[in-house]
């Protein structure tokens, strides 16, 4: 006589980071503990990418901190927790940065990320601009400043900012070379009329 065949299930077992953000969601305390500690220093970087002083920058990273500590329960795994922490934080950040600027309030890369622009191998020894990156910046359409803070200070790659900034990687970037282009016009014509650098 044979034997049933076993019935194998068809649900895999939850992944542990699964289970914890699970945890999380359901405000157990070792749980949101480890999800902070996974994302805070990447949280904290990105508000001071888009924040100039060091009080709207906390404010902002401690928004964005609630909005992932909110956000627990939906999360399905289906990106590493990092990066589903990343893109909650930068949509939270950038909605901060936004407002502080309606509002009136002086809203910039801190000089930290002047020298993540622009201190890089491919920068001659000696080589300075006229002004610092975060002028620049200023000067730029909001949309086209923070793909370029995400994508050459932050790191990011062009799929990342589409998917935290909600909008086609053709989009992305569109705006990251119109963005450079309205730069190195800047630079130049900061070089053309003798600009040097305030001491």
């Amino acid at each position: 006589m044979m034997r049933p065949a076993p019935v194998l299930s068809t649900t895999a077992p939850a992944s542990p980071d699964l289970e914890r953000m699970r945890r999380a969601g359901a405000g157990d305390a070792a749980a949101q503990a480890w999800l902070m500690a996974q994302v805070i220093s990447r949280v904290r970087r990105i508000a001071r990418a888009f924040l100039r002083t060091s009080a709207d920058a906390d404010d902002a990273a401690q928004l964005a901190l609630l909005a992932i500590l909110e956000s627990a329960a939906t999360y399905r795994g289906e990106a590493a927790v990092e990066a589903w922490a990343r893109r909650i934080a930068v949509r939270t950040v950038l909605r901060y940065a936004r407002q502080q600027r309606r509002d009136g309030a002086p809203v910039a890369p801190e000089s930290a990320i002047d020298e993540e622009l622009v201190d890089t191998p491919r920068q001659r020894p000696g080589e300075a601009l006229p002004r610092e990156v975060r002028e620049y910046l200023d000067g730029l359409p909001e949309a086209q400043r923070d793909v370029i803070i995400l994508h050459h200070a932050l790191d990011y790659s062009i799929e990342e900012i589409a998917g935290m900034t909600e909008v086609s990687p053709d989009t992305v970037k569109s705006r990251l070379r119109l963005g450079i282009g309205a730069l190195r016009k800047q630079v130049r014509q900061d070089i053309a009329v003798g600009r040097k650098r305030a001491s």
